[in-house]
């Protein structure tokens, strides 16, 4: 799992309401976006690539729990999404 990945927490995403982010070289990486609702129930995770995310075409969007397991999943999904993408760039 990426090193970046192992670090989120529940707590951690008390940091901002929307968190933005990337793995990998400017212009050719891997760019995540995360966001809580108003009640600090959900987190709204998202992943694109090459474009901010407002202006990305291929924006991938799924809601996790704010609990423990809640941001397990999120990591996992995040680690399959990298993973994915990593793939694609590979065969290029």
């Amino acid at each position: 799992m990426q090193e970046f990945f192992q670090q989120l927490t529940p707590r951690w995403f008390q940091r901002a309401h929307v968190y933005v982010g990337s793995i990998g070289p400017c212009f050719h990486d891997f760019r995540f976006r995360f966001s809580q609702d108003e009640k600090g129930k959900q987190i709204t995770a998202s992943v694109y690539t090459n474009k901010c995310f407002e202006l990305a075409e291929d924006v991938e969007t799924r809601d996790f729990d704010w609990t423990e397991d809640g941001v397990e999943a999120l990591k996992q999904w995040l680690e399959e999404k990298f993973q994915q993408w990593s793939a694609n760039v590979s065969a290029k």
